[in-house]
């Protein structure tokens, strides 16, 4: 990047304070950033950066002068801003790789979109489909009859099993495993019993999985995520669980079997959901939360077992006082028995 900040004021449609023929050849954090970065305020709290950081120009929210010799960009959404500018920046520097690598294997009966790029040692298996422009990083697998849909980048190492559904541009990072087998088990002469699983997935559209993290494949009928909903690193999609659109599952975080979550909720990081579970639209789940039971549209929960947040808020302050109660239970349980003592006197 080498832009003006004039330039990048344009691009997010900003207006300039200072001098706008100021240089920016990089994007960094208020506290981090050095000459030459954009950086942004993201909040009132962080306004004494300004003073201090060694950006050569900053966004801010519009009507914030602050008094600094630095050039401001003023925008509505200062985060959005930068956001923007980071998407610049990963398109000069993110190169995908074009064209059909000599080592890939493309099975019998297999669709091919316009302009589809496939890395060394992909291996697409009899059947399945790939959309219009869609990207294969290198050693991923895609099993038989599964659909991948137009613009989807799939990154290195990830397995996408038979039968599965990838809507258009999503984004699958490393080492995922989609359309593995749901963990479903019974006692037979006491022993596990493997039960089939023989479902399928199906993932929307502007879907997001993080890397290392695994959707299980449907006992019977189907795992299903919704449009725009993103999964971090590391969490675990049981069989037959249904998620809705544009919701939000934070790492190490786990989703039992047959769990139903609607849209637009929040997961904050290492929360378990327990199966046949439901939470409706627009909870928000506080992080290291154990959800045992359904949980009504538009609640706050937090804590083991989940419970309204302000009630959890409560307990965990009531933890803290607890050996301070208890010096003081025994104190009175003292004075008490020397009362006793007396009057049997």
């Amino acid at each position: 990047m080498n832009k003006s900040v004039h330039e990048v004021a344009e691009m997010v449609r900003g207006k300039v304070v200072g001098d706008g023929e100021v240089r920016i050849t990089g994007l960094g954090g208020i506290a981090e950033a050095v000459d030459g970065d954009l950086t942004f305020l993201g909040s009132p709290r962080f306004l004494s950066h300004l003073q201090t950081t060694g950006a050569a120009a900053v966004l801010v929210p519009e009507h914030c002068v602050n008094g600094t010799q630095k050039p401001l960009i003023q925008v509505l959404d200062p985060y959005r801003a930068f956001t923007l500018m980071l998407s610049e920046i990963e398109a000069e520097t993110l190169k995908h790789p074009t064209g059909i690598h000599p080592t890939a294997v493309v099975g019998e009966n297999v669709t091919l979109g316009k302009g589809v790029a496939l890395d060394a040692h992909v291996t697409l298996s009899d059947g399945c489909s790939i959309g219009d422009g869609a990207i294969l990083y290198a050693g991923v697998y895609v099993g038989r009859g599964a659909s991948i849909g137009a613009g989807t980048v799939i990154y290195p190492n990830t397995t996408i099993r038979e039968g599965v559904t990838l809507g258009a541009r999503c984004l699958i990072h490393n080492n995922a495993s989609i359309g593995s087998d749901g963990f479903g088990f019974q006692s037979a002469d006491g022993a596990r019993a493997k039960v089939p699983q023989v479902g399928c997935v199906i993932i929307g559209d502007d879907v997001e999985i993080g890397a290392n993290s695994s959707v299980d494949r449907a006992t019977c009928g189907e795992t299903r995520i919704g449009d725009g909903t993103k999964i971090d690193n590391l969490v675990q999609i049981g069989h037959n669980v249904k998620i809705g659109k544009h919701c939000t599952i934070s790492g190490n975080s786990g989703i039992a079997g047959s769990a139903t979550i609607g849209d637009h909720v929040t997961i904050g990081g290492m929360v378990g959901v327990g199966d046949h579970v439901e939470i409706g639209d627009n909870v928000m789940v506080g992080g290291r939360s154990g959800v045992t039971k359904s949980v009504e549209a538009g609640r706050v929960v937090s804590g083991f077992p989940a419970r309204d947040h302000d009630e959890s808020r409560r307990i965990v302050a009531g933890q803290r006082r607890l050996p301070q109660a208890l010096r003081k239970i025994r104190h009175l349980e003292e004075r008490l028995k020397l009362l006793e003592q007396r009057l049997d006197g």
